[in-house]
């Protein structure tokens, strides 16, 4: 998604101080990210890969319920990783790279490893392929 030629400048933050706006408390609500996913996947897909029933996806959807820390940082991951993915490979293979065997995982399905190591390990695979990168 660059220009293919251009070298990627540096990123040095320049700010020594940070002030975060009244507006910034709405990047703490996770439910938008949750819709995105949901309206990616379908609520079935979307509530196994989070490891949560399809009631309560739709309750966290609908609001009725809060969702937990724990299934915030999951949902944050599943998007972060969607989000990646989706800006290096179609959807069809997108889809087929996150079930697949991935070299710069350990030869370990990009999935898996989300559920057990976070999305931390699946981004950096993500941009190792997005640089050119092979295991």
């Amino acid at each position: 998604m660059g220009h293919p030629n251009r070298k990627s400048r540096a990123w040095t933050p320049s700010a020594k101080v940070v002030v975060l706006r009244q507006s910034a408390d709405a990047l703490a609500d996770v439910t938008p990210l949750l819709a995105r996913a949901i309206e990616a996947l379908g609520t079935n897909a979307a509530a196994r890969l989070l490891g949560a029933d399809r009631a309560q996806m739709s309750r966290w959807n609908a609001g009725t319920e809060s969702i937990g820390s724990e299934m915030g940082r999951r949902i944050v991951d599943l998007h972060d990783v969607l989000t990646r993915i989706l800006r290096v490979y179609g959807r069809e293979a997108a889809a087929m790279w996150l079930v697949g065997s991935e070299p710069l995982l350990g030869g370990a399905r990009p999935i898996d490893v989300l559920v057990l190591e976070g999305a931390a390990p699946v981004i950096r695979a993500i941009d190792g392929i997005a640089e050119g990168a092979y295991a």
